[in-house]
């Protein structure tokens, strides 16, 4: 990549910092993965997870203050869907450079005759 990117501020660093901490914790990348399927209800997204109605409201409540999944009405229940399409993007560039490193490791072991 050729562009250099601009040096980050102390608030922006913070906010960089805080966004990552949202996405830092395996129950909201399940969340999420569940998520990029389309919106879901909460009671969906616990018979999907496996997590208690608890643990996914809580997670989504943080997701939702960092913005990156947003909630709306739909009658008596509370649907969810991802509002940063940066999300889904960065999933896939986290997940396809685990896989490259993945591969590689894999490839250094067979060359090893392991």
């Amino acid at each position: 990549n050729t562009e250099t990117h601009p040096p980050l501020n102390e608030e922006a660093i913070h906010l960089v910092a805080a966004r990552f901490r949202a996405l830092g914790d395996p129950s909201r990348i399940r969340l999420l993965n569940l998520l990029m399927q389309g919106e879901s209800s909460v009671q969906d997204l616990v018979a999907a997870s496996g997590m208690t109605q608890t643990n996914v409201s809580r997670h989504l409540g943080l997701l939702r203050r960092e913005g990156v999944v947003v909630r709306q009405k739909d009658g008596k229940r509370a649907v969810y869907r991802i509002a940063d399409p940066h999300i889904e993007e960065l999933c896939l560039l986290v997940c396809g450079a685990i896989q490259a490193h993945l591969t590689e490791g894999l490839g250094a072991l067979q060359g090893q005759g392991i």
